[in-house]
């Protein structure tokens, strides 16, 4: 499983910014990075922060690993959407592929293309979660295969097949 990560709208749409107020963009990306380091060491899934590189008046590499993350940032006149949709859509398998992103327009697209979306407030109350010391791992191994197959929620045992209900997930 790969999960692609829309790094800043996380950090954007979420308690990130209030938990850590950084003036510096570069500071804020490193400490983000760093939280999720500690994520991506916990599971097993391959996973890529993208960032918008164009317009940070940084000088920055088109990518770069951190920890066990790849960091991806986008260059020229492509933003970090159009490189996210872009890695959805050439999937050999987008059912193996989770992107976390509150964007609406990369959520319907990617999941129009197959791939499972996760709303970035969802990521970051497991990454802030997880930073605590001493947290036994809370990510439930089939949290993330249940936003793959499309839906969420507790299936409650004795019930047939007929009738489990499943929640569409919202935008």
């Amino acid at each position: 499983m790969k999960i692609i990560i829309d790094a800043y709208n996380v950090m954007r749409s979420t308690a990130f910014a209030d938990d850590f107020d950084f003036k510096v963009l570069k500071n804020q990306r490193e400490r983000f990075l760093q939280l999720l380091s500690g994520y991506a060491d916990r599971v097993k899934h391959r996973v890529i922060a993208v960032f918008d590189g164009a317009g940070t008046g940084e000088i920055l590499s088109n990518s770069e690993s951190f920890g066990r993350i790849e960091v991806v940032y986008s260059s020229g006149g492509e933003s970090a959407d159009d490189i996210i949709k872009k890695m959805a859509a050439e999937a050999a398998n987008p059912k193996d592929i989770l992107v976390v992103s509150s964007d609406k327009e990369i959520m319907y697209y990617v999941k129009q293309c197959g791939a499972g979306v996760v709303p970035a407030g969802e990521l970051y109350s497991r990454i802030r979660e997880k930073s605590v010391p001493l947290e036994k791992g809370l990510i439930d191994p089939g949290y993330i295969e249940k936003y793959v197959k499309g839906y969420e929620g507790e299936e409650k045992n004795g019930q047939g097949r007929r009738n489990k209900k499943r929640k569409a997930k919202s935008w």
